[in-house]
C-alpha cells in the first residue's frame, strides 16, 4: 500500500512539474529575442501568440466519442493565423501514451486501418483482456517448465509474456511482432502526434525536449514527420525484450509494456537521437 501511494504521489508530482515546465516555456516567448530566434530556427513567420493546456487544460473531442487528452502541450499561432503544435517532454524518457487494449484497437482502426483478427487476439493475450489467459497459465504442459516466479507474475498481471504466448501459439507471437513492424509508422504517429484526438488541429507536429524546471536534459526539437520517416527505415528494431520472458516490446522510439492492464508506451530520447541522426 505504501509503495502504491508513493507511486501515485510520484505520478502526481510528475504531472504538476510537467505543467510548470510548460508554463515556463510559454513565458520564454514573452521575450522578443527568443521568439524571433525560435521563428528563424523553424523557418516560420512571426509568432503572434502562444497557449498551453497546463493545469486547466480542456479535453478535446475523441475519435471514439466523448472527450480525451490532446497530445499538444504548446500551441503557437503565427501572424498568418496558422498554428504549430508541440508535445513537450521534460525528461529523456517516460510514458508517452497509456491506453487500454480495446481502445487501442478501436482508436487505431478509426485513425488508420483494420487490425487483423489474429493480431487482436495476440494483443489481448499479451497485454490484457483475453478470456483464456487463466486457462493457459494453469496448463502444466505449457508453463510447467517455466520458473514459478514467471508464471506467478503472469497470473498476477493476467497477461502472457512472449515465451508463454509462443508456446501457446507461435503464429500469434510472430503475428504480433510482424504487425507492429509493418505498421510502426502509424503506431509512432498514434503515440506521439494523434492519441485519440479526432481533430487534426489538435495533433502534435513537433516533439520538444526542454526542461525549464530543473534537471539535466539537452534541449532537442524534432519534427514528428522526420521521426516517422526515420522509423520507417527501422522496423527491424521492433523485437520482444529479453527480460521476464519477453514482457516488453522494444520499439524504434522507445518500448511498450503492460501497466495495470493497459498498454504503456514509453519514449526514449537516446533512441530518437540515434534514429533521426540516421536520416
Amino acid at each position: 500500500m505504501e509503495n502504491q501511494r508513493n507511486r501515485a504521489e510520484g505520478w502526481q508530482y510528475a504531472k504538476l512539474s510537467g505543467h510548470r515546465n510548460e508554463a515556463k516555456i510559454k513565458n520564454l516567448f514573452d521575450n522578443e529575442e527568443f521568439k524571433n530566434k525560435f521563428s528563424e530556427r523553424l523557418g516560420i513567420t512571426s509568432i503572434e501568440s502562444t497557449s498551453i493546456g497546463g493545469l486547466h487544460e480542456v479535453d478535446v473531442d475523441c475519435i471514439l466519442g466523448g472527450k480525451t487528452k490532446s497530445k499538444t502541450d504548446l500551441k503557437l499561432t503565427l501572424k498568418d493565423k496558422s498554428c504549430l503544435n508541440f508535445s513537450i517532454k521534460k525528461s529523456a524518457g517516460g510514458q508517452v501514451f497509456l491506453i487500454g487494449v480495446e481502445r487501442f484497437i478501436s482508436g487505431y482502426e478509426k485513425h488508420y486501418n483494420t487490425i487483423p483478427n489474429n493480431v487482436k487476439e495476440a494483443l489481448r493475450l499479451y497485454f490484457a483482456g483475453h478470456p483464456k489467459i487463466e486457462e493457459i497459465l494453469n496448463d502444466k504442459t505449457l508453463v510447467g517448465a517455466e520458473p514459478y516466479t514467471l508464471v506467478s507474475y503472469q497470473k498476477r498481471k493476467s497477461r502472457l509474456v512472449k515465451v508463454t504466448l509462443e508456446k501457446y501459439d507461435k503464429s500469434l507471437s510472430d503475428a504480433l511482432i510482424q504487425w507492429i513492424q509493418s505498421n510502426i509508422v502509424n503506431i509512432t504517429d498514434f503515440c506521439l502526434a494523434r492519441g485519440l484526438a479526432s481533430n487534426p488541429k489538435e495533433w502534435s507536429e513537433y516533439l520538444w525536449y526542454k526542461n525549464e524546471v530543473g534537471g539535466r536534459l539537452t534541449e532537442k526539437l524534432y519534427n514528428i514527420s522526420d521521426i516517422k520517416r526515420a522509423v520507417a527505415e527501422k522496423a527491424d528494431a521492433v523485437i520482444y525484450g529479453t527480460r521476464m520472458g519477453g514482457s516488453t516490446i522494444q520499439l524504434p522510439v522507445g518500448f511498450v509494456q503492460w501497466h495495470k492492464g493497459r498498454m504503456q508506451f514509453h519514449h526514449q530520447l537516446k533512441k530518437i537521437l540515434t534514429l533521426v541522426e540516421s536520416l
